[in-house]
């Protein structure tokens, strides 16, 4: 595999490259600057020194040269045309600078000029010497010399302190870049190594947060969420295909000759009605035969969803209608109901008898779950958009280790349960485009929460 750079170090390498370029342009551009100033300070100096000394005859006054040369710095030759010096600073030992000054070309050229000259040449040492004529004394000069040996030993000093702090600029700008690129990069680092995780199985989630990378975390569980639910719709709709396969297979083969049995079962209880002894038995078959046509019709139920045939519908018509059909089995079960129903609630777009048939199963299982008696609760209300109908009991409660699966085929809590019941309600009123809830309910039991989306044309 060919070799790329990290994200890390191509963050930090143009930033470097960056950094390298502007902070030596700034270091050349504050040394050439450094320069010039000392180079125009020295001009300017000596030039106003020539200029004042040319006047009044002081070039020609050993005392006021050397009080110039006291105050400047700056040695000073007053000559002739002929080269004859009529006065300087210079001391005697150094003559070759004086022949300097006085042979140089710089000489002859300010003697045609009507201004001053400067030039830089070399008296023993580099120096800027300024040539100006004076007044009166026709090709005589006054030349102001300057040595440049400190103010070059200044400028090296500028410029290593100029280059100094371009390098310390360079590291602390390449430290920064390199905290800002890891602080960058570090979270994506995580989110690779994350995601490398939930390609090995793990249900954990990325950490989120307020900024980008925090945003992506985000953005990225809320995939995984939307992955997980589909991934759990596609085994529950798998399950279901199979199901119905089996429902519609066992439903087929079962309810005729269940059909038959139970005739030849009522006809048997008619021929005996004499004996008490026989007529109990009977109706003890009779009874495992209505169980069995009960499991036969949610296996049917399950095999043909079928579709809805939707009108406008009173959800409290349809739970008291539901209860008077059930009065005899809840006297026998000792279970009193409670009803909580809103007035004037909003009328449903329902399948009144797919939907009873659904909420059916929910109150037989509530019922189921209070073997001994109990109270059966039962609420509606309005919370826009949908009408909230509840199945509260106060039984034994929902076993912990099947309350992820209640919904799914064939999970049941009930010795004699299929399992059918649940996935036939919430089929029903999810098709009605709501859904259902189980939980605990305090301090006892469980609750049982089923929505559905108000009729908007409908509403009391």
């Amino acid at each position: 595999m060919a070799w790329r750079l990290r994200l890390h170090h191509r963050i930090v390498i143009p930033f470097g490259v960056v950094a390298l370029v502007a902070t030596s342009a700034s270091a050349f551009l504050a040394l050439l600057e450094v320069s010039r100033a000392f180079e125009s300070r020295i001009e300017s100096q000596i030039l106003n020194t020539s200029d004042v000394i040319s006047r009044g005859g002081f070039a020609f006054s050993p005392a006021i040269l050397r009080s110039v040369k006291a105050i400047t710095g700056a040695d000073i030759v007053t000559f002739e045309a002929d080269g004859a010096v009529v006065s300087t600073t210079v001391e005697p030992s150094r003559a070759q600078l004086i022949r300097a000054v006085i042979d140089a070309d710089a000489a002859r050229e300010a003697r045609t000029l009507d201004r001053p000259l400067v030039r830089e040449m070399s008296c023993d040492a580099p120096c800027y010497v300024s040539y100006r004529q004076i007044p009166g004394r026709p090709g005589a000069l006054v030349a102001v010399v300057a040595e440049t040996t400190e103010v070059a030993a200044a400028i090296r000093a500028a410029s290593r302190t100029i280059v100094l702090a371009a390098l310390a600029s360079l590291i602390a700008l390449v430290l920064v870049s390199e905290l800002v690129a890891r602080r960058v990069t570090a979270p994506l680092e995580q989110l690779v190594l994350f995601t490398h995780d939930v390609a090995g199985g793990t249900r954990a989630r990325a950490s989120a947060g307020g900024d980008e990378i925090g945003r992506l975390g985000q953005a990225f569980n809320e995939m995984l969420d939307r992955l997980d639910a589909s991934k759990s719709a596609l085994v529950r709709s798998e399950k279901l295909a199979l199901a119905g396969l089996i429902a519609a297979r066992v439903a087929h083969d079962i309810r005729n000759p269940l059909a038959s049995m139970k005739i030849h079962a009522q006809l048997l209880q008619s021929r005996v009605k004499a004996d008490d002894r026989s007529q109990a038995l009977i109706n003890f078959v009779l009874q495992d035969i209505n169980q069995l046509e009960s499991v036969i019709r949610d296996l049917i139920e399950l095999a043909r969803p079928g579709e809805l045939k939707l009108m406008p519908a009173d959800l409290n018509g349809v739970v008291r209608t539901l209860l008077k059909q059930l009065d005899a089995r809840l006297l026998h079960r000792q279970v009193s109901v409670e009803l909580n129903l809103a007035d004037r609630l909003p009328l449903v777009l329902a399948d009144a008898g797919r939907f009873s048939q659904a909420l059916l199963n929910v109150i037989v299982n509530a019922v189921d779950a209070m073997p001994n008696g109990g109270i059966l609760t039962i609420a509606t209300r309005f919370e826009d958009p949908n009408v909230i109908l509840e199945v509260d009991d106060d039984g034994v409660g929902i076993d912990p280790d099947i309350l992820d699966r209640v919904f799914d085929p064939f999970v049941s809590s009930k010795p004699e349960g299929v399992g059918l019941g649940l996935v036939n309600a919430r089929a029903v009123i999810e098709s009605h485009g709501g859904g259902i809830e189980l939980g605990p309910r305090q301090p006892r039991g469980t609750r049982a929460k089923m929505t559905i989306p108000a009729g908007a044309d409908f509403h009391g």
